[in-house]
């Protein structure tokens, strides 16, 4: 690329002295004092002097007669054409040029006769009485008083050849990255759905144990089902990894409140950090504004990030506080901080330099201690680079580590949520609610089907989309409450199901809650889920306490 640059720089150099050269030959010629046209041998001393590395060719015209002044002597060497053919006719060179280039070429030539700016385009050339196609670099520039043009063909069949080598080099590492990520979703979905039905068994065995006495098996039964999700969550921080580096990661802009982001990392981690006995607290500073737009969903996903790091990393007795503040706001858009501070281990300043680059961490013991893939902290700075924020980092070893984000943000139009208004929702008993279940796969069917009964639901089931959308076609209105939809099933997937129940003409059609159940977890796939009409997105393996959620705000509403 570089050396491209140096080569337009000099060939601009030479263009530009080409100029005052042909004003002086120009300034000759009207004098008389060179004989025009027929005796090239006596201008253009200086035109041809230009041309001695024999990969440019040189024409001077006369714009309006399109008389020829001036034409190098490499002109046969590079386009086969003898000079006295060109001075005979400037429009020899169209035997160069395909029926195509022709009207291209004419259409430059009635272009310059009425502008006075630069010309430059590439055409392929086929010179005379060779069997190759040459690639052109064709430029018409104007001379000062208007009345003639320069028009030079400059060879560049090597640096096509090289730029169309790069270009297949790109397509093929971009064919690699992206049969790689599309690898890494199917195995996602490979791996998450037998990974469902384990995490369901160890809850119907958990279940079943829950009334007798805790003995060796149910502390089993826990550490099987915390590997399990430590698993889960590795497989997810290496999905989010590929799809960052691949470019395929879309940040959502849509208003979310920031006094209910923060009750919900408050809900989230209240309960397990105060249970190891340290202190937390959640803060709203300086705040005027009370929604914003952007992707909710990662900046909650960075936050969590941190406020994990800081659970694992803080001990009894310690404190982890987190905190929102407005600052400044201009035109419209406002600059929050994003604060995560603990008095834990913290990090020493060597490895402060490192701990944005994947798989990276303080030490070997530190995973086999704490656990954790080390892409954590990478795809959070990663994440908040995309959405054109800074990230900083403070630690001490032995005093603790503050994240800090700053994140410039569109405010939002709503008013209608504050961190003192804002209700929760209504809890709805599942009590003898009736859903209808699309799932495919026996096992999840069969799990999913005790511990939805075990909430108190009652479950009917449908082995793919097509058997759902019959099914709920032929029911009497209001027989079913919700439709729970798995997304990757034979005959008719669950997004084609929900759309033509969508289209339905029966009565429940458009209001009844349909929910993806669906193996498929990225954030990508929740939005569209609801896009085509679904009213929510669980991802398998499958948190029932998430799920019963969903469907109690759904039947809420």
């Amino acid at each position: 690329m570089i050396k491209f640059l140096d080569q337009n720089a000099a060939w601009v150099i030479m263009i530009l002295l080409l100029l005052i050269v042909v004003e002086i030959t120009i300034a000759l010629l009207s004098k008389g004092r060179y004989v025009r046209k027929r005796q090239p041998q006596e201008q253009g001393l200086a035109l041809e002097k230009l041309s001695e590395d024999g990969n440019i060719v040189y024409i001077l015209f006369d714009r309006k007669e399109h008389t020829v002044l001036f034409v190098s002597h490499n002109i046969e060497q590079l386009l086969g054409l003898r000079q006295e053919n060109v001075y005979a006719d400037l429009y020899v060179l169209n035997t160069l040029l395909d029926k195509k280039e022709q009207w291209r070429l004419e259409g430059v030539f009635k272009e310059q006769s009425t502008l006075d700016n630069l010309i430059q385009e590439e055409v392929s050339i086929s010179p005379l009485n060779q069997d190759i196609q040459l690639s052109m670099k064709m430029t018409m520039i104007p001379t000062s008083d208007g009345k003639y043009a320069i028009l030079s063909f400059e060879d560049i069949s090597e640096e096509q050849r090289v730029r169309e080598e790069l270009k297949e080099e790109i397509a093929k590492v971009q064919a690699i990255d992206e049969s790689k990520t599309q690898f890494l979703s199917k195995m996602s979905h490979e791996i998450r759905t037998p990974m469902n039905g384990m995490l369901g068994m160890i809850s119907l065995a958990k279940i079943s144990q829950q009334n007798q006495q805790y003995t060796e098996a149910n502390e089993y039964l826990d550490k099987a089902e915390g590997l399990t999700q430590f698993l889960l969550s590795i497989i997810n921080d290496i999905l989010d990894m590929s799809r960052i580096e691949s470019g395929k990661l879309v940040l959502e802009k849509a208003e979310f409140s920031i006094a209910g982001l923060a009750d919900k990392l408050k809900s989230m981690f209240e309960t397990t950090i105060t249970e190891k006995g340290i202190a937390f607290s959640v803060e709203l500073r300086d705040f005027k504004i009370k929604n914003v737009i952007g992707d909710e969903l990662r900046i909650s996903q960075v936050l969590t990030n941190f406020l994990s790091n800081a659970s694992k990393f803080t001990s009894k007795g310690g404190h982890i506080s987190v905190v929102f503040r407005q600052m400044e706001m201009i035109d419209g858009k406002v600059t929050i901080m994003f604060r995560v501070k603990d008095d834990g281990i913290g990090m020493a300043p060597e490895f402060l330099s490192r701990i944005f680059i994947p798989f990276e961490q303080e030490d070997s013991g530190t995973a086999r201690r704490f656990g954790g893939s080390g892409l954590g902290m990478a795809i959070s700075d990663n994440l908040i680079k995309q959405m054109g924020g800074q990230i900083l980092v403070d630690s001490e070893v032995g005093k603790g580590t503050e994240f800090t984000v700053f994140l410039e943000l569109p405010v939002g139009e709503s008013t209608e949520v504050t961190a003192e208004t804002m209700e929760k929702t209504e809890v709805v008993s599942l009590e003898g609610r009736r859903v209808l279940m699309a799932e495919d796969n026996d096992i999840n069917a069969l799990v999913a089907g005790k511990l939805l009964k075990h909430q108190g639901l009652i479950v009917e089931r449908a082995v793919n989309g097509k058997e759902a959308l019959d099914t709920f076609a032929g029911c009497t209105p209001g027989y079913y409450d919700a439709i729970l939809m798995d997304i990757h099933m034979p005959v008719m997937d669950g997004w084609e199901a929900t759309k033509q129940i969508r289209k339905l003409e029966h009565p429940d059609a458009k209001r009844i809650p349909i929910i993806a159940l669906s193996a498929d977890a990225f954030v990508e796939d929740k939005r569209y889920s609801m896009e085509i009409g679904m009213n929510g997105h669980v991802a398998k393996p499958i948190d029932y306490k998430e799920l019963q959620q969903v469907l109690s705000s759904c039947l809420s509403e």
